[in-house]
């Protein structure tokens, strides 16, 4: 009897000692590598980091905006929109490249392109003999409506803006049903000046797709 215990003490020990590893997850015997865990998840960002993420994120490249379609320049980023833009503006764009004060916003709206061309008019101050600009140039065969304002530019109290002076506005005003489109590009005079030919391209590409 006095040998039979020690052997069983000894069974004993080398079962826990065996299941000590199971338990743990570990010890399947296959590897002696740590089993894997589950991957955690990342943490939620916040609605800064998200704006940062979906700006750096945005690609260039064909997009359609209210059923028109555009060739979107390799470098702008689209933003995402601020509270007082939604459901006013399709879609924002900055243009690193031309500077860090320009942007372009696309958007539908109704009220008529003349009522809403004279609203751009009335949100800059033009230097003493300086005029507007107005053209007209085709957007995938119709016309529409370039106009190019310099001076000081008020965005007024609905976006909660302040008086810049410098500045620069295209708009091009496009007629569509049942609202209108406008692109509106805006940012310091020298600034704007480096991205024109880009917009000049993006509004070329244009095509309606319904």
């Amino acid at each position: 009897m006095s040998a039979v215990l020690p052997q069983n003490l000894w069974k004993h020990s080398v079962f826990l000692i065996c299941l000590f590893p199971v338990l743990s997850g570990c010890g399947s015997g296959e590897s002696d590598a740590p089993a894997d865990l589950p991957v955690p998840e990342a943490a939620p960002l916040s609605s800064a980091q998200s704006a940062a993420t979906e700006a750096s994120d945005s690609e260039s490249g064909e997009k359609v905006f209210d059923g028109i379609q555009f060739d979107v320049p390799v470098g702008w980023q689209q933003i995402p929109l601020s509270p007082a833009q939604q459901g006013m503006i399709s879609a924002s764009f900055q243009i690193p490249k031309a500077g860090p004060d320009v942007k372009l916003t696309l958007s539908s709206v109704g009220g008529g392109i003349e009522a809403n061309l004279q609203r751009w008019r009335g949100q800059f101050q033009l230097p003493p003999g300086e005029e507007p600009i107005q053209k007209t140039v085709r957007v995938d065969d119709v016309e529409a409506i370039w106009l190019d304002l310099r001076g000081t530019f008020d965005t007024g109290p609905a976006l909660n803006g302040t008086a810049e002076a410098g500045m620069r506005m295209i708009g091009v005003a496009i007629p569509r049903s049942p609202r209108d489109f406008y692109l509106k590009l805006t940012g310091p005079r020298e600034q704007l000046l480096k991205a024109e030919p880009e917009f000049e391209a993006f509004l070329k590409s244009a095509r309606f797709k319904q």
